[in-house]
């Protein structure tokens, strides 16, 4: 099963850089260009340089974002603005925010939201392949995003952010120990710009490194977040495999820097993703309704709050926000769970089950004719808001509104071997790139 183990992690020098909050960023994935421009602003020694470099019109083979993230790399190393941990550790790490923002967007006055503190540790990882079953996806990859992550680890050698895993133990015996650590001083101990607090503390101890390592090895890993960095670094292992006539397996290269988090400690979050269609040719909303109607039951009403008061009640199954403009928004309630299962045979009962998967077989599919392959014109967001704009501004013609998937049902559908929609999943919240580095020697 997994098998992980401590490394010597790499950190900002904090005799050099002194407000830490200041070089770190969140995955590079969700970093428009205008907050790319944000980080470069705030610190020369912003980890954007590492794991998001600017593209220039004059790059080539030999200068390019990537070969400069490894000059930054290299320099911010021999400068001592990052300095390496003289002995393996496993770091433990917890990241407390209040959650005024629920699950459809609804925002508390500050001081009356939901305290909630996610706790887990960062250690190495071995790469497994997905046929194993020892690390299980639960979103598929798109080519593009794999080469630009596999060409900046042969650049840098390295992991500049965690892959963000789960795994399940009824006992709590590795929280239990991270319990006790947290009475010792952190390393870390920061706020950053969405006020989440971000504290690590170092284990080194040989008796709670085994601990750690041995309570791990009979666990299965699911990837939360990080897929294209996974296969990304699958790929790399592989190269260097090949190359190497003494592969031996314990190389660096084997492993990956990854983030685990046991879900059953009751910090995890996950929030949904709504959808808005761009606007194409031949759109008709009455068309819509009428042919959604054939699956849902559409009730309409008359505001945004009271579509979220009725999308929360737990006890309806398949619910599904609408808003095409106006004043009216409109909830969809499945009229028979049938439906889905028959049209997507042979898949696990689970998966059939999901609103993700039900909104995109039934309306996004099946009524307005958009298959996987072309989803480009679907716009992804965590903000309800920002949806509602969208379609007011013109530039989209309808937006759908989604509960979260539950921690139970992630699990399901991973164990089942199914791979979710695009953007099922946002777990909250986001790890932070460049607090913890390993470097692939």
């Amino acid at each position: 099963m997994a098998n992980i183990l401590p490394f010597r992690g790499i950190f900002y020098n904090r005799e050099k850089i002194k407000e830490l909050s200041r070089v770190l960023a969140p995955p590079y994935d969700i970093i428009s260009s205008e907050a790319q421009e944000r980080y470069y602003e705030m610190s020369p020694y912003n980890v954007i340089r590492l794991i998001l470099e600017k593209k220039f019109p004059g790059d080539n083979e030999a200068n390019n974002r990537y070969t400069r993230s490894a000059q930054f790399f290299q320099e911010w190393l021999e400068e001592e603005i990052l300095i390496r941990d003289d002995s393996p550790a496993i770091y433990l790490l917890e990241q407390e925010y209040e959650l005024r923002s629920d699950m459809f967007g609804e925002v508390a006055p500050e001081g009356k939201g939901k305290i909630i503190k996610r706790r887990g540790f960062i250690a190495l990882t071995r790469l497994e392949d997905f046929s194993k079953g020892i690390v299980r996806p639960h979103e598929g990859t798109m080519a593009e995003p794999k080469r630009d992550r596999l060409n900046l680890i042969r650049a840098c050698r390295a992991n500049f952010s965690q892959i963000f895993t789960t795994y399940e133990d009824l006992e709590n015996r590795i929280d239990k120990l991270c319990e006790e650590k947290k009475n010792e001083s952190p390393l870390i101990d920061i706020i950053n710009e969405e006020n989440i607090r971000h504290r690590l503390w170092r284990i080194d101890d040989q008796k709670s490194l085994n601990w750690i390592v041995e309570g791990m090895r009979d666990k299965k890993l699911f990837i939360a977040d990080g897929h294209h960095r996974y296969e990304s670094a699958l790929e790399y292992r592989n190269e260097l495999r090949k190359n190497n006539p003494r592969h031996s397996a314990q190389e660096s290269y084997n492993y990956v820097m990854s983030y685990f988090v046991n879900m059953k400690n009751g910090g995890l979050e996950i929030l949904p993703t709504h959808r808005a269609i761009r606007n194409f040719e031949g759109f008709d909303e009455k068309r819509l309704i009428a042919e959604a109607g054939k699956y849902f039951d559409i009730k309409m009403l008359n505001n945004l709050k009271e579509l979220l008061s009725q999308m929360k009640d737990e006890k309806a199954k398949h619910r599904i926000g609408m808003y095409v403009g106006g004043s009216e928004f409109y909830l969809l309630s499945l009229k028979d769970e049938r439906i889905t299962k028959e049209l997507i045979k042979g898949r696990a009962e689970i998966f059939c089950e999901l609103d993700v998967v039900i909104l995109h077989t039934l309306i996004i599919e099946k009524v307005l004719k958009i298959s996987p392959e072309s989803q480009q014109s679907i716009t992804y967001s965590e903000t309800i808001n920002e949806m509602v704009r969208k379609v007011r501004d013109g530039s989209h013609c309808v937006t759908f509104f989604l509960r979260p998937v539950k921690v139970s049902e992630f699990k399901a559908v991973v164990e089942a071997g199914e791979i979710m929609p695009k953007k099922s999943t946002f777990f909250y919240p986001k790890l932070l790139s460049g607090l913890v580095i390993n470097k692939i020697d």
